[in-house]
């Protein structure tokens, strides 16, 4: 009857408690697909437990206390002497805002907000030529770097080991994902390198390029 009572008392006063109020550091908290996830406070470990503890995904409760909302059994920890949160078999569809709220006994209660981002790690990169015309002096061609797996990447291109310099001939397109030749010379032959990466991994391909005379 006591927890069903603080429940109804945070409910009624949820509206007015100020973001953040340095229980949980500033997000996002990035993670991978299919990984674990700690959410944890800023509270010092309490030699006495907290009288209540509610985390949210959105507005859903996940877990309050000692009870689990349905689908997250199995997935979650509560560690009750600071009321930080382990999520575990991270799906992209976890990814969102969580919120604690806690209360001392005896204090008032302690509010927290942070975002979670779940990535699906990054394989199977390559970088291949697009283009039906061979690498020769005057041609026109086009490298496409892409990743068998990977979600929410950026591409770096590199040409023998440093970082690519566009040229006048040179052009990216589609967020990096294309890198064209207007008319090729045999400056611009070279091993041309990309890089694809997000918050939880990179993987990279290369590309040797030769240009033949005409």
């Amino acid at each position: 009857m006591e927890k069903a009572v603080i429940h109804f008392i945070i409910l009624g006063v949820i509206s007015g408690l100020t973001k953040g109020a340095g229980v949980l550091p500033d997000g996002p908290l990035n993670a991978a697909l299919g990984g674990t996830v700690m959410f944890t406070t800023t509270l010092t470990p309490s030699e006495q437990p907290f009288s209540f503890v509610e985390w949210r995904f959105g507005e859903k409760v996940i877990i309050a206390t000692n009870t689990t909302a349905a689908g997250y059994e199995g997935r979650v920890t509560l560690f009750n002497s600071t009321g930080s949160l382990e999520l575990r078999n991270l799906v992209l569809r976890d990814s969102g805002e969580y919120s604690v709220f806690i209360v001392p006994q005896g204090g008032s209660i302690l509010e927290g907000t942070t975002r979670l981002e779940v990535y699906e790690r990054i394989s199977g990169a390559a970088a291949v030529t697009s283009s039906t015309n061979l690498p020769i002096e005057g041609n026109s061609v086009n490298l496409t770097c892409d990743a068998a797996a990977g979600s929410n990447f950026t591409r770096l291109w590199r040409k023998d080991d440093s970082d690519l310099i566009l040229t006048d001939n040179m052009a990216l397109y589609e967020e990096n994902r294309v890198l064209a030749f207007k008319s090729l010379s045999k400056i611009d032959s070279g091993k041309y390198s990309c890089e694809i990466s997000n918050p939880v991994g990179k993987d990279k391909a290369q590309y040797i390029m030769i240009v033949n005379c005409k």
